[in-house]
């Protein structure tokens, strides 16, 4: 069964989280996008490692980083300081993978199995210069595939009985051009015979997202946990313990990451359920959630945790609702950060007492009236788009803050305080062990 798609309820997501559109310059004095030293925007950490090097100078696409990793295992192209942390932390588990499923053991083990994954790593090994991944630009590697529960399934025909009768925005078939070039994430199956809790033990192992989308990481995983599944190849015995890079404890908490190796995707489904419905989020609109791709159980769980967090106040629903209707893999993790901010903000600060999405941009209000609005980009521009940002009409009213994860140019943060906004920026870099 064809995965069904998300309405799209409430606008059209270009890759600018301030703008509408991706602009080249900005015209009317304002900045055009800047090459930039890897060092302004991320940790110097993740520039060089090991196993890999970033291209310097980097390049500002939309507010975000436009990144070109280069390593043995190809080159990966991502947009955003989440997305590089995210590809680095993978590469070590690349090689141990590829070293393990190169001893005979694990060979008979994956003939014993009944049958070899397709190996769609091998020519990006073979091909140490080969761009394997492009996120956000045209033209990439797309490795997905679809499957369902019944139970999905026919919630899925009920609802499009609901939207015929309703005056609802309905769901288009159209391909999106925003999330071509993004490697799709992998189906999220039951599970009833034990696969997916293999590939669980081996993420877990690996200190990785079993739920990960890189397009050479995926199959090796694939394989691997088909070779421990079907043919009894144990985890424990060939694979060491790894300490990965701090994504995964800088960007989930530990529950959250617990969570996601130690539960089956559809139990997580279902706890995220039950804690939206908590918080008064209606049932269809948890369920578009849990139906957007973009948003894996790694991402939906880490999110409902920061939505949680948040608590039962008005306007919650629309964090849902923007969340279910974002495409792409680096606006989910935009959103989720950004959220993450405020969350941050209101168990630190003055808590909210009501909560207002723009587009992708979440923003937080004070019982005394004050907004609190929250980016997560790498290095905001002063151009025509973020002029119209400041100046939004859910924006309106008394004190206003901007919490900006990355940098500002000089030129950005003076017009956005001439604008009558208090800025803090740099917030990420603060928040890192």
């Amino acid at each position: 069964m064809k995965r069904p798609l998300i309405p799209v309820l409430l606008l059209s997501f270009a890759m600018i989280p301030f703008g509408l559109a991706r602009a080249q310059g900005a015209g009317g004095g304002g900045e055009a996008w800047p090459k930039v030293q890897g060092a302004d925007v991320v940790a110097p950490a993740l520039l060089k490692g090991p196993y890999h090097t970033v291209v310097e100078p980097v390049i500002i696409e939309g507010h975000m980083a436009r990144f070109v990793i280069e390593s043995k295992f190809g080159n990966f192209s991502v947009l955003g300081e989440r997305m590089l942390a995210v590809r680095i932390s993978e590469l070590a588990a690349i090689e141990t993978l590829q070293n393990v499923q190169q001893s005979d053991a694990f060979k008979e083990a994956l003939s014993a199995s009944g049958g070899k994954l397709v190996d769609f790593g091998k020519s990006a090994v073979s091909e140490p210069g080969k761009t394997v991944e492009n996120i956000g630009s045209g033209i990439g590697t797309v490795l997905g595939r679809v499957a369902y529960l019944a139970k999905t399934g026919t919630e899925y025909v009920g609802d499009k009985v609901s939207d015929a009768t309703s005056s609802a925005p309905k769901e288009t078939s159209q391909a999106n051009p925003a999330t071509a070039g993004e490697p799709e994430p992998p189906a999220f199956i039951g599970d009833p015979l034990g696969y997916n809790m293999a590939r669980r033990e081996w993420a877990k192992k690996l200190n990785i997202d079993p739920y990960t989308t890189n397009p050479v990481l995926r199959p090796l995983l694939d394989k691997a946990a088909t070779a421990t599944f079907a043919g009894n190849f144990g985890v424990n015995a060939t694979v060491g313990a790894l300490v990965g890079p701090w994504q995964l404890t800088y960007e989930f908490d530990d529950l959250t990451r617990q969570s996601v190796w130690n539960n089956p995707a559809i139990d997580l489904e279902k706890s995220n359920k039950e804690k939206l419905a908590a918080l008064g989020i209606p049932e269809r609109t948890a369920r578009n959630l849990t139906r957007n791709k973009w948003f894996t159980p790694t991402l939906q769980t880490a999110l409902v945790a920061r939505i949680e967090s948040l608590g039962k106040i008005k306007g919650i629903e629309s964090v849902v609702t923007a969340a279910a209707a974002a495409q792409g893999e680096s606006r989910a993790r935009f959103l989720l950060e950004s959220v993450g901010m405020l969350a941050e903000a209101h168990r630190k600060e003055t808590p909210f007492v009501e909560i207002r999405m723009s587009n992708l941009v979440p923003a937080g209000i004070t019982s005394g009236g004050r907004l609190v609005a929250a980016v997560g980009i790498d290095y905001g521009i002063w151009d025509k788009d973020a002029a119209a940002f400041v100046q939004r009409k859910e924006f309106a009213g008394g004190g206003k803050t901007l919490l900006v994860a990355g940098a500002l140019s000089t030129q950005a943060q003076q017009m956005i305080t001439k604008a009558g906004w208090e800025v803090k920026p740099r917030l990420r870099s603060a928040r890192k062990p």
